[in-house]
């Protein structure tokens, strides 16, 4: 994948910020960024005292395989269900009477957090397992801003992105202050759109609404950009980790595309888009997610016809199985404290929150189709998303096609991957390949 510094593109005559003309925003958002003064590069603003926050009371979110997502006005949490094809919004606790973005579960404490904006502040709102929200109040030394991407990193530092600065800003949620700036001036242009961040290998991923995906590297303040992975034209307000480490960009036109990364922390990082699922279009989208709680072995068997003459029809069968195998290092329990430790017991739970697959299938298998839900073929590459697999359930996914001229007997070999939404402990099965052998037709 060939990385560049910078994308450029042609100026639109306006700044997209994240649909918020929709929403009424844009005034209040303006308003309050041309009387902000520009911090220097690097520096801790600190115009208050960091407050400490008492430990939460209640119950963390779920962190068994769940993807957050909020948007509207008001702004409304919701869970986001992975199905055959789709996803589907499920309301979480009720509206807030304010507009918040740029949210992350925190893996310390377990609870999800976010930035508001449009009021006098930028203040830390927080979440619980029922959608229960607590406005925190306003975060020592953040300056007043917009603040539409965020996440959460391994030990519990929260991340926030000043929209057009090149800002990021280190946020200890429970002193509810700055504690580090990241200065990154390549995403100050305002025509980069990078709407959301999510955190894998010490990294800050995201997009621009050109398709390209952002790489902000925190320790070296630098970004590099990886053009041409998604689909340009339109924002991807919501990115998420899965738990397997994939990448999910919710486009806010209505779509959850999912992204494979190899080679992730090297220089040159191979991308491949696995699926694609319809959403609920939406504005001010954001998303998060916690896999916490999460492993299950997914496995895949692949069986097709065994020989077939020329022009003879061929079908596949594919079978995803959830394996149901624990490795024991996970309860998917809170014990109370909501410390985000797990207290080393098994409980047997090996639900698989979602899957995607991929196949792609032999040039000499003309004309492919496929009736299953959730699966669509796309110039000779199957692609198939599907939902919750419980220990044991299994789902079954059907390709025909016809056998290709060949002059002389030939071996055809087609392999299936499944990439399960959760850890999977066990990757040895997770591919499986079929042989067709295909024979010359008579040649009288």
């Amino acid at each position: 994948m060939f990385v560049i510094r910078g994308t450029k593109r042609p100026n639109h005559g306006k700044r997209r910020l994240r649909a918020l003309s929709a929403l009424g925003a844009v005034g209040i958002v303006a308003g309050l960024a041309s009387s902000l003064p520009a911090s220097p590069a690097g520096a801790v603003p600190a115009p208050a005292a960091a407050v400490a926050q008492k430990h939460p009371d209640g119950n963390g979110v779920a962190c068994d395989g769940q993807v957050y997502v909020s948007f509207g006005d008001p702004n409304q949490l919701y869970t986001a269900g992975r199905g055959p094809g789709t996803v589907q919004f499920t309301p979480l606790g009720d509206p807030t009477p304010f507009l918040y973005n740029a949210i992350g579960v925190n893996p310390r404490d377990r609870f999800l957090y976010g930035t508001t904006f449009g009021n006098a502040n930028n203040d830390l709102v927080r979440f619980d397992g029922n959608g229960d929200f607590t406005n925190l109040g306003a975060i020592a030394g953040l300056p007043l801003a917009l603040y539409i991407s965020g996440t959460f990193d391994d030990e519990g530092n929260y991340y926030v992105l000043a929209d057009d600065t090149g800002e990021i800003y280190q946020i200890d949620v429970n002193s509810r202050s700055v504690t580090d700036v990241i200065n990154v001036p390549e995403l100050a242009d305002p025509e980069l759109d990078v709407f959301d961040i999510a955190f894998r290998d010490g990294f800050l991923w995201g997009s621009t609404d050109d398709g390209a995906i952002t790489r902000i590297d925190i320790a070296n303040e630098s970004v590099d950009f990886f053009p041409g992975v998604l689909p340009g034209g339109e924002d991807f307000g919501g990115v998420f980790t899965y738990g397997n480490g994939d990448l999910g960009f919710f486009r806010n036109s209505g779509q959850l595309i999912r992204v494979h990364v190899k080679n992730a922390t090297g220089s040159n990082p191979r991308f491949i888009v696995l699926s694609t699922q319809t959403t609920t279009p939406a504005t001010n989208l954001d998303a998060t997610s916690c896999f916490l709680d999460s492993s299950a072995d997914l496995a895949v068997r692949k069986e097709g016809t065994k020989s077939v003459e020329v022009g003879g029809a061929v079908t596949y069968r594919i079978t995803v199985k959830n394996d149901g195998k624990n490795d024991g290092k996970n309860d998917g329990k809170n014990d109370g404290k909501n410390d985000g430790k797990n207290d080393g017991k098994n409980d047997g739970k090996v639900r698989s929150s979602g899957w995607s697959l991929i196949d792609d299938l032999p040039a000499k298998i003309l004309s492919p189709t496929t009736p299953t839900e959730g699966c669509q073929i796309t110039d000779g590459l199957l692609s198939c998303t599907g939902g919750p697999l419980e220990k044991g359930d299994r789902v079954e996914i059907e390709v025909t096609g016809t056998a290709a001229n060949v002059l002389e007997p030939t071996t055809v070999k087609n392999t299936a991957k499944v990439f399960g939404d959760d850890a999977d402990p066990n990757e040895d099965n997770n591919t499986d390949t079929a042989f067709t052998d295909v024979k010359p037709g008579d040649s009288d």
